[in-house]
């Protein structure tokens, strides 16, 4: 899935909630970072948030960044820009 790519394909479905692409997102982010197991991205982020300050590292920031832009991306493709 490409995000960011400069496709209106989300443009004119005023319906559409970022909640609607979030399998895509989550499925995005298992390909890239290998994380899976998580029924949303709520869950995602609340197991982050809980893990020790040893267990994490680097390659959460790297997902954190794929995340952000991803939502970034269906904002601008939601309001039409």
């Amino acid at each position: 899935m490409m995000f960011g790519s400069g496709c209106s394909c989300g443009v004119g479905f005023a319906n559409l909630r970022l909640a609607d692409f979030e399998p895509q997102i989550l499925e995005y982010l298992n390909t890239k970072h290998g994380i899976s197991g998580f029924s949303g991205v709520p869950d995602l982020l609340r197991s982050i948030v809980k893990q020790s300050e040893g267990e994490k590292h680097g390659g959460q920031l790297a997902l954190l960044t794929d995340l952000e832009r991803s939502i970034d991306s269906f904002d601008e493709l939601h309001r039409g820009r």
